[in-house]
């Protein structure tokens, strides 16, 4: 799917913090706190960041407990379970709210099949298709995600404190001996921002993100290590700064000369660019598992500006507001109306749309 260039989605995220955070870094102290936040070097000294693996880590998380709460069994469990391993009760109990891994049931269904392994290789579309629809936007062990997240660099002072940490004795209430432990954290007020590009997106997808973005402006996502200690407080904004050229707000993009269908008061999204109308007695979505009513209307044409091979549409103020809830509508209808796996496999398994 990413051979092709559809649509594009950029914005500038600014984090800043509400209290106390500590994205702990991995290695070992020797001497000084017992726990330090990540460190990169950067603008000629060591300084605190957030790495984007991690922020995609805690999105990923907070969108599967939003889609679980819409509708059971829509969402994958992410990680590959030895089913052997696990109690009756305990795989009834997840089966009840997540389907197996997407990446690992296709690991099963090509094991000792090397015909069936280069079939699933060569159709990504099915493996899209089939997929759940966080596995969609996040990717999985079988497709990158539509969604990249760059490291959050300071844009403000950095400000670290230290912090000290006892173990409860169970007996006295009071510290125990020798369970002492010390935390540098990043203080309140500290500001960092990162990038965030979404590719051949669909606009349910940016209904998703836009409902991560909502959360965090919110404070109700929380970061990094000791949140049940109070750390990891957050709020997050969209920013309407300009950076290294690109506008801020949320900007779109799709490339000069293939854009023309799309009229300027409508943002499609990849089912309508792919314009795959559902034959009779099909389900409603096309050779991706993508929707043909794919789009948005927009209370106003948005102009196109040109940007070397690309158009952009640029979103701020009401038009970004109003996009924002209308794409959130498309997540919530499209996750109501998921299909089932049973529903799913022959029609988009069968390859009689190519």
């Amino acid at each position: 799917m990413l051979k092709q260039l559809v649509n594009e989605a950029r914005l500038r995220l600014r984090i800043t913090t509400t209290g106390p955070l500590l994205v702990k870094s991995g290695l070992p102290t020797v001497s000084g706190p017992d726990m330090a936040p990540v460190l990169t070097f950067r603008n000629g000294r060591q300084e605190p960041f957030l790495p984007g693996s991690s922020l995609k880590g805690v999105f990923r998380s907070h969108v599967e407990k939003i889609v679980t709460s819409l509708r059971t069994r829509v969402v994958c469990y992410p990680f590959a379970i030895n089913k052997s391993a696990e109690t009756k009760d305990s795989l009834e109990e997840r089966r009840r709210t997540h389907r197996d891994s997407c990446g690992e049931r296709f690991n099963r269904e090509v094991r000792n099949d090397e015909q069936r392994r280069a079939q699933l290789e060569a159709r990504t579309d099915e493996v899209y298709g089939r997929s759940c629809p966080v596995c969609r936007l996040f990717g999985s062990t079988w497709f990158i995600g539509r969604l990249a997240i760059s490291d959050a660099y300071l844009v403000s002072s950095p400000i670290l404190e230290q912090r000290d940490g006892v173990g409860i004795d169970r007996l006295t209430g009071g510290a125990a001996h020798g369970a002492k432990f010390e935390l540098e954290v990043i203080s309140e007020g500290v500001t960092f921002e990162c990038g965030i590009h979404l590719r051949n997106f669909e606009i349910w997808q940016l209904g998703m993100l836009f409902v991560v973005l909502q959360d965090l402006e919110d404070g109700l996502i929380r970061l990094g290590s000791g949140r049940s200690r109070g750390l990891g407080w957050v709020k997050g904004t969209l920013s309407s700064e300009e950076h290294d050229g690109w506008p801020g707000g949320l900007v779109t993009a799709t490339i000069r000369g293939s854009d023309a269908r799309e009229p300027r008061d409508e943002l499609w999204g990849l089912g309508r660019w792919l314009n795959e109308q559902p034959t009779s007695g099909e389900p409603g979505w096309g050779r991706y598992g993508t929707w043909y009513d794919d789009l948005v209307k927009l209370p106003a044409e948005i102009e196109r500006l040109p940007r070397g091979i690309r158009h952009l549409r640029i979103f701020t103020g009401e038009a970004l507001a109003q996009l924002r809830e209308e794409a959130i509508q498309h997540f919530i209808r499209r996750i109501q109306e998921w299909p089932d796996e049973s529903a799913q496999v022959p029609a988009l398994a069968g390859g009689k749309r190519s």
